[in-house]
């Protein structure tokens, strides 16, 4: 007819592009809402009992300001005549460290660790609705799924944690070395790189983290930065604080301790 347009078909192959992005873009979304969920699930635990037992835990543990000792322990490192044993007794004939006693609350990666710790110490949780990895590392280190998501909401539920690897033998007290200002403390070795550089290495076998929101934003990225970067579970905090961009970003606060005045049953 005389005046109308033609509209003209699409190609095949066009069709076929709109398809595949379509079904791509429904991807992502399904992903990002598993993930979402997921995450929701982990830090804001389904089973209120679990919830309810870690914040009663954490308040019988915690000082009069909110700081509770942290550390983790599995099979291997809970049962006689093990690290967990040395661990405790460092705190009995340490300085001025036997009254910390009380605010150590040592979390259970699986039930033969929770057993002997109850039967060593009055302040242990066990780790249920956690995921579990193997690690590629001899130590267990910060960034591994089960700690991140159990700090995670340790500082949601608005305490300090000084975190410590069992291996650390409390001598000293490490929290009367504490800035009341910095948000992040940590055990670290650092080595001149040249003139004005600081190099940064170590595990983080000791931490200090303040609660407030940007501690959390912090924690909250790091179980993203997991989840993204799957290696990064691997590596030491030292490592993801020498970080500048990821510090800067959150604008918290850090300092470092030097790992010499940490013992270290590996360097016995």
């Amino acid at each position: 007819m005389k005046g109308s347009r033609r509209i003209s078909k699409p190609p095949p192959y066009c069709l076929i592009v709109t398809l595949l992005m379509f079904f791509t873009f429904v991807c992502l979304i399904l992903h990002q809402f598993s993930y979402k969920s997921n995450t929701h699930s982990l830090v804001h635990p389904q089973h209120d009992f679990e919830r309810k037992t870690l914040l009663q835990a954490l308040r019988k543990a915690s000082m009069a300001d909110r700081i509770v000792i942290l550390t983790v322990v599995n099979g291997n490192w809970a049962k006689p005549a093990s690290i967990l044993d040395l661990f405790l007794e460092s705190f009995q004939i340490g300085e001025g460290t036997k009254r910390l006693l009380n605010h150590l609350l040592i979390i259970a990666e699986d039930s033969q660790a929770f057993q002997y710790c109850n039967s060593k110490h009055p302040h242990c949780f066990q780790l249920k609705n956690f995921p579990k990895i193997q690690p590629r590392t001899p130590r267990n280190l910060m960034l591994s799924p089960s700690r991140v998501i159990l700090l995670t909401q340790i500082v949601e539920l608005g305490y300090h944690v000084a975190f410590t690897n069992a291996d650390v033998m409390w001598l000293r007290n490490p929290l009367s070395k504490l800035v009341p200002d910095i948000e992040l403390s940590i055990a670290c070795e650092l080595y001149l790189m040249d003139a004005e550089t600081y190099g940064i290495s170590g595990d983080g076998g000791f931490f200090h983290l303040k609660t407030n929101e940007r501690t959390y934003q912090f924690m909250k990225n790091l179980n993203l930065k997991r989840v993204l970067y799957p290696d990064s579970e691997h590596q030491s905090l030292c490592k993801v604080s020498g970080n500048n961009g990821f510090i800067d970003l959150i604008r918290i606060k850090v300092s470092y301790f030097s790992e010499v005045n940490f013992g270290r049953l590996s360097a016995m």
